[in-house]
């Protein structure tokens, strides 16, 4: 009996070496299950992808506005005014006082853009006529600096299919 009691507790340390079948009961521990996927990884629902393809166009709609603006910008700050007046729509130029004297600078050396997140101005789910804010930092080849501030409105031409600005309002700021 003495015998018998270390060579139980050896194989109880051990362990078995005795093999179950997937069919036995017991304490086999069975392989994990795989994991159910939730519903809500399923695929987008046709509102769901609609909604973001109007997103992604109200998106490029911005995007090519502002873009519109800060060439016209550069156009304007290399002092190219026949290619900054093309983007005018309705074959209007600016008046002096609505771009304050920003179109008159004659020694810019360089013009900083800024502007803030375009404002629809319509009701429409893709823009077709914004205001843009802009903050214009001007210097001038005697390293004099000036700072315009105001906006700039476009609307989109539907038969060009290309953004035109049709108002201004910037003001040089006093420093």
């Amino acid at each position: 009996m003495r015998l018998l009691i270390p060579a139980l507790l050896a194989l109880t340390f051990v362990g078995c070496s005795c093999q179950r079948n997937a069919g036995d009961s017991g304490d086999a521990t069975a392989p994990p299950a795989q994991p159910q996927t939730p519903e809500t990884e399923a695929a987008p629902s046709a509102a769901q992808l609609r909604a973001q393809a109007l997103e992604q166009r109200r998106d490029q709609a911005y995007t090519d506005a502002v873009d519109t603006l800060h060439l016209y910008l550069q156009r304007v700050g290399a002092g190219d005014r026949d290619a900054a007046d093309k983007f005018w729509g309705y074959q209007r130029m600016p008046r002096g006082s609505e771009e304050s004297d920003l179109r008159a600078l004659k020694n810019l050396r360089g013009l900083r853009i800024q502007n803030q997140a375009p404002e629809p101005l319509d009701q429409e789910p893709v823009p077709e006529l914004l205001r843009i804010p802009v903050d214009l930092r001007a210097t001038l080849e005697n390293g004099e600096n000036r700072r315009y501030t105001g906006w700039y409105r476009l609307r989109r031409n539907q038969v060009e299919q290309r953004w035109e600005l049709t108002g201004v309002l910037v003001a040089a700021k006093l420093q």
